[in-house]
């Protein structure tokens, strides 16, 4: 029976995804372009990060700000934006991007091996899954 729960307590270990370090993370993040498309809505939210810098788009202003790291929570003090007028629904989905990222907020990246990697936030007790496209030498500028 001991030899059972060994072997179990082993198999958990391994399935286990080990926390990356801050700068594996960062790196890990700005490799992909991060969407997530909101229910009831058919035009998604695009994350990128370099340089420290998180960038937000959705389709009409860009908006971003530093980032930083810190015990797997993403933490931005300050959120700029264009203020380029808008379609409504577009309008409201900036507007919940820039409300999502004013408290530093836990994540995780799952699947790192797969071609589309998945960054999971937690926020009031809800998923938002960003899921991620590898970034082609094109679009890295």
């Amino acid at each position: 029976m001991k030899i059972k729960i060994i072997i179990l307590a082993l198999l958990c270990t391994a399935c286990h995804e080990k926390l990356l370090s801050v700068e594996e993370t960062q790196k890990l993040l700005s490799q992909y372009i991060w969407s997530y498309t909101p229910p009831n809505n058919d035009i998604p939210i695009e994350l990128t990060f370099k340089d420290n810098q998180l960038g937000a788009y959705v389709s009409c202003n860009y908006m971003g700000g530093t980032y930083k790291v810190i015990e797997q929570k993403i933490m931005i003090p300050i959120f700029f934006g264009d203020a380029q007028a808008c379609a409504p629904h577009i309008m409201r989905q900036e507007h919940f991007i820039k409300m999502f990222f004013l408290q530093p907020i836990p994540f995780k990246i799952t699947s790192r091996s797969s071609n589309n990697p998945k960054l999971i936030f937690q926020k009031e007790k809800q998923e938002y899954i960003f899921v991620g496209t590898k970034l082609s030498h094109k679009n890295k500028s």
